[in-house]
């Protein structure tokens, strides 16, 4: 059991361990996936130690925990433990680790006396929270890597939560979110990990002191490469600069039209960090030929179906994706009175499956009932964060309808930090924020 833990004890080790063992088993299908899982929850910290895990970093005693739940899952080349609670006036979302119980991401929202979620105000956007922290500890923006920038409630007070670190030091900052005041604040001595897992002297893949982010154009690139993949049959849809337990990284994955790949690349030094790559090969009852139908002819064949006319249309997803066994064209789009999800075969082009739903503007919406867009709201959603468009890079942009209200889902980041956004879709009223590193 000790040596079986080892092999899931790094997410390099878990993801090399999970290809290995799923290639062997490949023929054994959908069922050889649930064995290699199992395999692996057995291994783990356990559902109620990786609860106690949670409860211990949130600071509340278990028998104060309302519907906790913790449920096993495969996140991002990792095992990990979903975590769910309240207590105390708070809905807490946690990510655990499996294999070692640390914590990955958490998410604190404040709830209201009837349960709802509190939508915290300041007047002090995040970017000057951030220009406030930084002047404080007499660092400048090109030297810092920020791991944290969140608005939250201190004892009903709200505050930003501002967490960065230098090449040696690290900081972590509240600032009072209505008067940009310090409302607390925090040093210590920054240890980078090296590629083993030990601290001390770097290796090659850590970057030397002082040194620039090589930018995402470079670090695509270099995936590019490293896969033998030209540009021109390359579909992305994923570039993200993240922290990856000390180490910036640049995370990107893209598709051609038969293999999917994941890469983090060294956001200082350009190296090949971490990379899978997996064949989406066809599945029962496909074409003879082999050959994909490709990203613009699946939209296509979506709009047709749908009797849309592409000058209407809004694309919020388009993804080369496996559908047990059958490689299938993932495709979302909207227009200004219905949202709708496609499967379109990869070789095909049949519809594999389609749904769509009603999108009339909900209660408390204006007169007109005309949306204000998606480029609006995004405009909206960066400004409030304290950026501009060009500035940052959009993730999700997705028109939903909850609860009789119909809302852009507006999702970007900035700096390694995911900002999360509801904007409503008629007034474009901020319905809800949430900031932090992932």
């Amino acid at each position: 059991m000790i040596k079986m833990k080892k092999l899931f004890s790094t997410p390099k080790r878990a993801v090399l361990t999970v290809v290995c063992i799923l290639s062997i088993l490949a023929a054994a299908g959908v069922g050889a996936a649930y064995a290699v899982s199992a395999i692996a929850e057995n291994a783990s910290v356990g559902a109620e130690n990786a609860k106690n895990f949670a409860f211990a970093d949130a600071g509340v005693d278990p028998v104060n925990a309302k519907t906790a739940q913790a449920k096993f899952a495969f996140e991002r080349g990792r095992f990990i433990y979903e975590v769910k609670f309240s207590a105390g006036g708070a809905e807490y979302e946690y990510r655990i680790k499996a294999s070692d119980g640390s914590v990955i991401k958490k998410r604190v929202d404040i709830l209201t006396a009837d349960g709802e979620i509190a939508v915290l105000q300041a007047s002090v956007s995040s970017h000057t929270a951030k220009e406030l922290a930084l002047a404080d500890a007499g660092a400048s923006a090109s030297e810092v890597i920020f791991t944290q920038a969140k608005l939250d409630l201190n004892d009903g007070i709200s505050v930003y939560e501002i967490k960065f670190h230098t090449e040696n030091m690290m900081y972590a900052y509240e600032i009072h979110a209505d008067t940009g005041e310090i409302y607390s604040k925090s040093k210590s001595v920054y240890t980078r990990q090296d590629s083993s897992g030990a601290a001390g002297q770097s290796d090659a893949k850590q970057p030397p002191a002082g040194s620039d982010l090589i930018g995402l154009d470079i670090a695509k690139s270099r995936a590019l490469a490293d896969a033998g993949v030209p540009a021109a049959e390359a579909v992305f849809t994923k570039e993200k600069l993240d922290d990856e337990e000390g180490v910036p990284v640049y995370e990107i994955e893209f598709h051609t039209a038969s293999h999917a790949y994941e890469y983090e690349i060294h956001a200082q030094t350009g190296g090949v960090y971490g990379k899978s790559a997996k064949s989406m090969s066809p599945g029962a009852g496909t074409g003879s030929s082999g050959a994909y139908i490709g990203i613009d002819q699946a939209k296509s064949r979506a709009l047709a179906d749908a009797g849309v006319p592409a000058a209407e249309a809004v694309f919020t997803k388009e993804k080369l994706d496996d559908e047990e066994g059958v490689p299938v064209y993932e495709i979302e789009f909207h227009t200004a009175s219905h949202a709708y999800e496609y499967e379109i075969h990869a070789q095909t082009g049949g519809v594999y499956g389609k749904s769509a739903k009603s999108m009339g503007p909900g209660a408390g919406a204006g007169s007109s009932g005309a949306y204000i867009g998606i480029d609006q709201a995004k405009a909206i959603a960066a400004g409030h964060a304290g950026f501009s468009l060009p500035a940052v890079a959009f993730s999700k942009i997705e028109l939903e309808h909850d609860d009789g209200s119909v809302l852009y889902e507006i999702g970007f980041y900035k700096n390694g930090i995911e900002y999360e956004y509801e904007i409503h879709a008629v007034t474009g009223e901020i319905l809800e924020y949430n900031w932090d590193a992932d």
